[in-house]
This record gives C-alpha cells, sequence and structure tokens, in this order.
C-alpha cells in the first residue's frame, strides 16, 4: 500500500540523517546511492589513474592475502595437512601471506609455517588479559603461541556473537598494546546495502572501532572491508565497485588522520575471494590484498589466490 511504502521511505531517510549527523558528513552524501546500484555523488567514480599508479601503489603498500579458516577443519590432523600445503604454495609467493587459524590448531599450525611465507593470525580476542571470562581467550595468550595479526570485528563475530562497536574498539586498542597487528573488519549487510547506507556504515564502524587509535598505531593496522550480503551467498561485488568503497574508506582514513596515514594503511578485500577473480581485484589501485574465507580451505586455490597475477 502507498502509506507503507511511504513508511519505509521516511524510515530509509530517517536512518541516514542521523547516520550523517553522527559522522558529522554532508546530508546530500548520506543519501548518494550504493556504489553497487549506480553512480555515487559521495564518492569519486571508479579510479581514472592508470597502471603505473598502480604498480606503485602495490610497491608503497606491499600486497597482504589473508586466509580465515574460520571454524574448520574438523580436525588437527587435517589443519596440520592443510598448513603444510599452503606453506608450500607460498614459497612463490610475493605477497604478505597469513592465516588466522581456530584457536586449538594456532601451536601446530604455527609449527608448520615455521621457515614458509606465512604467518600466523587468530580470528578474535577478549580484551581483557585475565580473568574469569569462561570461554575466552586473550591477546597474550594468542601472542604466546605464535601469533602476529588477529581480527577484529569480522562480520560473523558482529551478528553471530553480539560484538558491537565498542568491544570491537577495545579489541584493536588490547591488540596493538600486545604488539600484534589488528585486521579490522568493517562493512554493510545486505539490508544496509539495499538502504544505500555503504559509505555511511563504513565510515560509522572506522570512527567508532579506531577511538583512541594514534596515528603511529594507525599505520600499522590493516582494513577489511567486507560486504556482508557477497559472503556465501552467490552475490558478487565487482571489481570496479569494490574499488569505490576501498577508495572511499582510504578518504575517510585521510579525514581521520592526513593522507600520509591513509596513503601507508592496506585495505583488503573480502567477499567470495577465489582464484577466477583475484586477479582483477588485485589490480585495482586501492585493493592492497584480499581476506579469503572459504578458499582458504582449499590449497590449491588458496595458492592460486597467493600467486596472483597484477
Amino acid at each position: 500500500p502507498p502509506s507503507l511504502h511511504r513508511r519505509a521511505l521516511f524510515h530509509t531517510a530517517m536512518k541516514k540523517a542521523i547516520l550523517a549527523a553522527a559522522l558529522a558528513l554532508p546530508i546530500a552524501d548520506a543519501f548518494a546511492p550504493s556504489p553497487l546500484s549506480g553512480a555515487m555523488p559521495g564518492l569519486r567514480a571508479a579510479s581514472t589513474r592508470g597502471a603505473s599508479t598502480v604498480s606503485w601503489n602495490m610497491m608503497a603498500r606491499r600486497p597482504f592475502i589473508a586466509g580465515n579458516w574460520k571454524m574448520n577443519p574438523e580436525t588437527l590432523d587435517d589443519a596440520i595437512i592443510l598448513a603444510k600445503e599452503i606453506a608450500k604454495s607460498s614459497m612463490t609467493a610475493t605477497a604478505q601471506v597469513a592465516i588466522c587459524a581456530p584457536f586449538p590448531y594456532l601451536w601446530s599450525v604455527g609449527n608448520e609455517f615455521k621457515g614458509s611465507n606465512v604467518e600466523l593470525g587468530a580470528q578474535s580476542i577478549y580484551f581483557e588479559d585475565k580473568g574469569a571470562y569462561t570461554g575466552a581467550v586473550s591477546a597474550c595468550m594468542v601472542k604466546s603461541v605464535g601469533t602476529t595479526h588477529v581480527l577484529c570485528g569480522h562480520s560473523e563475530r558482529r551478528t553471530i556473537f553480539h560484538n558491537d562497536d565498542n568491544s570491537v574498539n577495545k579489541k584493536v586498542l588490547k591488540v596493538l598494546r600486545n604488539g600484534l597487528t589488528p585486521m579490522l573488519c568493517i562493512g554493510e549487510s545486505q539490508n544496509e546495502y539495499e538502504e544505500g547506507l555503504v559509505k555511511a556504515i563504513c565510515a560509522t564502524q572506522m570512527s567508532k572501532d579506531l577511538k583512541e587509535v594514534t596515528k603511529a598505531e594507525m599505520m600499522e593496522i590493516t582494513i577489511a572491508y567486507e560486504p556482508v550480503w557477497a559472503i556465501g551467498t552467490g552475490l558478487t561485488c565487482a571489481p570496479d565497485e569494490a574499488q569505490k568503497v576501498h577508495e572511499f574508506i582510504r578518504s575517510h582514513i585521510a579525514k581521520m588522520y592526513d593522507q600520509e596515514t591513509a596513503d601507508a594503511v592496506r585495505i583488503l578485500y573480502g567477499g567470495s575471494v577465489t582464484g577466477e577473480t583475484v586477479d582483477e581485484l588485485m589490480k585495482r589501485a586501492d585493493i592492497d590484498g584480499c581476506l579469503v574465507g572459504g578458499a582458504s580451505l582449499q590449497a590449491a586455490s588458496f595458492g592460486r589466490i597467493m600467486n596472483f597475477n597484477p
């Protein structure tokens, strides 16, 4: 009915206006359409910078390919076999490579990565060092078993385990204070995407999740853009459209810090990356790598992604 349609439009308009006010964004920017549905007045068009600029960016920001095994594989023996195969494939990779493995496998998998080009990552931590927090794992614990990277704010931690921006911010700060590298995951849900809130959601998450992070610390952080609607759904985000969002993310980092910091931060794309899609993604100027889910559980597929053709 027309009345219901008007109410839905009003709800969306109010949500955008509130986000714009919170971020001090121009109202017109907040109402720009999704970058995946056409032109975005609030975002610059897909980068027109030439191949030489892309090459310079790759030299300035070393490509980073990270795998997230999530709650896989089912046994330690399977994890060790997979780690051995990935370690072997990594020897020809020029990109920085990391695998974020489940907590019980970190020590054993880390041993398989010794002497290879693969670094060890954890999928999350709790923001306290120790205490009566049954089932929780601290940053100092994962550091003690050889971890160097930690995912913070992955979409599944936000949605399934209800990690809000305040807790994600505490995790980011705790990871940094322990001398580890946070990989901050940001991105919009399908509903937010359909409402044209891509830009506002990414900006809001960064502003809240990076609270109290200094410029020097920011240069150590990796950002991973995850269009949640494109993870395991069969829907895809075209490379040029992903580039638009990455370009906006970099511009927002420049607003929060400065251009030098924005130019130094690596921004990874994480949305059902495969061996068939990685080459085109990695040709984009502001896509510095990939956060890989399902394909990281297949040694051949992840090997192809690690050894992408720039």
